[in-house]
């Protein structure tokens, strides 16, 4: 007579259970972790976003005109991608490295220089055009004044805008016809009254357009644009067209332009 002998393979399906159990569980928490690590990771991306239209009298100017920022910056993954995307639902990506950031505080630093730059430019041309009876020293006041009212605003492209209500300050002007009409633009000004070309041209013409511009001023570069790429005369034509914008692009080489066509134009 044999002693009796127990299956094993009872004890064995409950091991393979309890193993299975712990597999989905290590699995349940990798996934979390996984998307957390994915979101998480260092991915950079470069964004511009709609910004919005400024009367030059919020700076302390007696003009009817408005000068266009639009918001830059980067975010440093996905998640913040996300939360810029939810924040500003305009916003445009683009890749980037992890130099970015270094590089946009750069240009921001950059930027500042050249806003003061274009706004003694400014104020020596509207001087200038008008023929206003002011000293160095008063032109220089006026300068520091302006430089303090833009420090939140960086970049040289308010130069255009800003000569053209120093104009309308000097000479008691309205150009906007009381309100009939908004005027809005961007280009730098140089120390000979030209326009300077500048960047974001897109997102600038549909900051305008959104803000109900009638009138949008940019510089008349296509012959002398530095870099390589679409002009901002071109490219803003190109804009207007493919996103069917209702406000009329005006391109100008010089301030004297600029005031002549609102002088003359209905």
């Amino acid at each position: 007579m044999h002693p009796q002998t127990q299956s094993s393979a009872p004890a064995t399906k409950k091991k393979l259970k309890i193993r299975l159990h712990w597999v989905i569980a290590i699995l349940l928490l990798l996934i979390p972790l996984s998307v957390g690590v994915y979101v998480s990771w260092p991915q950079y991306y470069g964004f511009t976003a709609l910004g919005e239209i400024v009367s030059v009298q919020e700076i302390g100017v007696k003009g009817s005109v408005h000068f266009v920022y639009v918001r830059e910056g980067v975010a440093r993954n996905r998640i913040e991608k996300l939360s810029i995307s939810r924040s500003m639902p305009d916003a445009e990506f683009y890749p980037a490295d992890s130099s970015a950031r270094d590089a946009l505080d750069e240009m921001k630093d950059v930027g500042e220089e050249s806003r003061n730059e274009t706004i003694r430019h400014a104020v020596d041309s509207a001087a200038e055009l008008t023929e206003a009876p002011t000293t160095k020293e008063e032109r220089d006041t006026r300068r520091d004044q302006l430089i303090e009212e833009t420090s939140r605003y960086y970049g040289d492209s308010i130069g255009l805008m800003l000569g053209i209500g120093l104009v309308e300050e000097t000479e008691h002007e309205d150009f906007s016809r009381n309100g009939a009409r908004t005027i809005a633009g961007t280009g730098t000004l140089e120390a000979d009254e030209s326009v300077g070309s500048v960047g974001a041209i897109r997102d600038k013409l549909r900051t305008a357009e959104k803000f109900g511009a009638d009138i949008f001023f940019v510089p008349k570069d296509k012959e002398t644009y530095p870099y390589i790429g679409l002009s901002n005369e071109e490219e803003a034509a190109q804009v207007a067209q493919e996103l069917g914008l209702h406000l009329r692009v005006v391109p100008v080489a010089n301030l004297g332009e600029a005031i002549a066509f609102l002088r003359q134009a209905e």
